[in-house]
């Protein structure tokens, strides 16, 4: 870069802003791929693991659900779902005050 060039601007353009919809909250899009990969693998080991194998693996892990730490884990999880599917207030692009009256 010499002195003559600008910096180069990555981002969107001067004098735009990012959609709301695309800069916050949940991405639902990005939600749905995950759940999709974890049934993927959820359905791959059923198919291709022998269930005399896999309850031989599982076995140690069965005391772990009877932790607190498993509804702990439960709870938190429960709680971020509740979160993304709250009703939210409008989202406004144009930066004003919203009050409700």
């Amino acid at each position: 870069m010499t002195a003559a060039q600008p910096p180069l601007i990555k981002g969107p353009a001067k004098g735009q802003s990012v959609m709301a919809e695309e800069s916050k909250g949940i991405n639902y899009a990005r939600l749905a791929l995950g759940a999709g990969l974890v049934a993927i693998a959820a359905v791959s080991i059923a198919v291709f693991v022998p269930r005399r194998r896999l309850a031989f693996v599982t076995e140690p892990l069965t005391g772990l659900a009877k932790l607190p730490v498993a509804a702990a884990v439960t709870a938190w999880a429960v709680r971020l779902w509740q979160d993304a599917t709250a009703p939210q207030a409008p989202v406004f692009d144009d930066l004003r005050p919203f009050d409700e009256f």
